[in-house]
């Protein structure tokens, strides 16, 4: 026998003791918690969805300057090279590097970018007020490849290689380490973003099914 199902953005669930709550709107940064048991139900949002996509944008031009840019000059005899990130991995790749060249694209250039760019998808559609196609995969994308976007541990990489190569030949670093600098903050920042607003939005999209 089917029943239909009635969803209710308005209210919402404690996680742990299923103590329903009329949903508040919650100032920024501010958190609610269950009378029950004391498990927090939400917290308040420290960017709007607009302000999160402006930064999304934001790391986006970043990321394309941190992969145009050359990433240091290096000088000896007068002679002068520069490298940009995509350079670099291609050179790693020619010979037995090819692994720790994939590795490097994937964490490096590969997930940063699709997070970017799944990101402007989801927010273009949440600042129009609508839910997106494949919502629940994007999100679910976004908090497994949370921790395999690692653009800090890249730009420690490179100060370090800079400084140890500075001791052998002329290095400057080039404006594809100031790009990267600027992005690694910038990515912590709309990766580990509170998405409850999102869902609420999307709840309110979702129609009614028979089950």
């Amino acid at each position: 026998m089917s029943k239909e199902v009635h969803i209710h953005p308005d209210l919402m669930l404690c996680e742990q003791c299923d103590e329903v709550y009329d949903r508040q709107t919650m100032a920024q940064g501010a958190s609610c918690f269950c009378r029950r048991c004391g498990s927090r139900l939400g917290k308040g949002a420290l960017l709007s969805i607009g302000a999160w996509l402006a930064w999304t944008i934001t790391a986006g031009c970043l990321f394309i300057f941190a992969n145009t840019f050359p990433m240091a000059t290096i000088s000896l005899d007068g002679l002068q090279s520069e490298a940009t990130v995509w350079q670099s991995i291609s050179a790693l790749a020619q010979g037995p590097g090819t692994p720790t060249a994939i590795a490097a694209g994937i964490v490096i250039i590969g997930i940063p970018g699709f997070q970017i760019v799944l990101l402007l998808w989801l927010l273009s559609f949440a600042v129009a007020g609508r839910a997106c196609p494949y919502f629940v995969n994007i999100l679910r994308f976004l908090h497994v490849s949370r921790p395999w976007g690692m653009t800090e541990v890249f730009l420690l990489g490179v100060l370090v290689a800079i400084v140890k190569l500075s001791s052998y030949l002329h290095v400057v670093a080039g404006a594809g380490v100031v790009c990267v600098a600027l992005l690694a903050p910038l990515m912590v920042v709309i990766t580990a973003h509170d998405t409850d607003e999102l869902w609420r939005l999307y709840e309110r999209h979702l129609p009614c099914r028979m089950v």
